[in-house]
């Protein structure tokens, strides 16, 4: 009896060693299992997500960067030249527009608006002279391009066809290119629709480029109404915007 009861208590104790260290050996792997393993030698992660792309940088602005209208060239090197240093410097170019009082107070703004942000400006300076009477011209010291009238209408409408001075025009030219502008002759439209002023825009036409004069030609232009408004004395809006697209055309490439 004894010994059986020294066999159970045997028994009971080898049942709690057992619980004791078998099963805290099997927690204890099951625990190490399920641990996550160490992050000491992983890559530390990126502060940049995978798909995330660096913004665009926007290129500043440059001092090169000018309206497109700036640098289209002249076809006249010499204005041309003007041009260009006058754009480098943020001036304008300045041309004055010597013209008769048939020639309403409107061109000019029209030949602004034809040439755009092109940097000229453009000013008028009054001729009330017929080529046979035509002086030296005054125009304004600080311009680098003159426009000057040609006359035909002028003497037309004066009388003095007959007796038309081209040689007073070409002089008044030269001087004002002497001095340094660049000169502009502007021819006439035919306003009258008559022979004898059509024979006189021909005439010059051929002549003065034959002469190397710079010449605007205007005898073709056409318009469907009226060229001249009689009760007034000046020349149509029309006819005034077809001079002004053929001097932007002459002058621009």
């Amino acid at each position: 009896m004894k010994k059986a009861l020294i066999i159970i208590l045997l028994v009971i104790f080898g049942i709690g060693i057992y619980m004791n260290f078998g099963m805290g050996k099997s927690v204890e792997e099951a625990t190490i299992k399920e641990a996550p393993a160490s992050t000491a030698s992983a890559e530390p992660p990126s502060e940049e997500g995978p798909d995330e792309e660096e913004a665009p940088q926007e290129e500043p602005e440059t001092a090169e960067a000018t309206n497109e209208e700036d640098m289209r060239p002249f076809n006249q090197e010499a204005l041309n030249g003007i041009h260009e240093e006058a754009v480098a410097e943020n001036e304008p170019v300045i041309i004055d527009v010597v013209i008769p009082s048939y020639y309403t107070e409107d061109f000019v703004d029209l030949l602004t608006q034809q040439f755009g942000k092109s940097r000229i400006e453009f000013n008028r300076v009054d001729l009330d002279a017929a080529s046979p009477g035509l002086e030296t011209l005054t125009v304004n010291e600080n311009s680098d391009g003159v426009i000057i009238d040609a006359l035909q209408i002028m003497d037309y409408n004066q009388e003095v066809l007959p007796d038309r001075a081209v040689e007073r025009l070409e002089d008044a030219y030269m001087k004002l290119h002497d001095a340094g502008k660049v000169v502009y002759l502007l021819g006439n439209p035919n306003v009258h629709q008559h022979e004898n002023l059509a024979q006189v825009l021909k005439a010059d036409a051929e002549h003065f480029p034959e002469h190397d004069y710079y010449y605007i030609d205007n005898q073709d232009i056409t318009v469907e109404d009226a060229y001249y408004d009689y009760d007034s004395g000046v020349l149509t809006g029309p006819v005034e915007t077809r001079i002004a697209q053929n001097i932007h055309e002459y002058m621009i490439e």
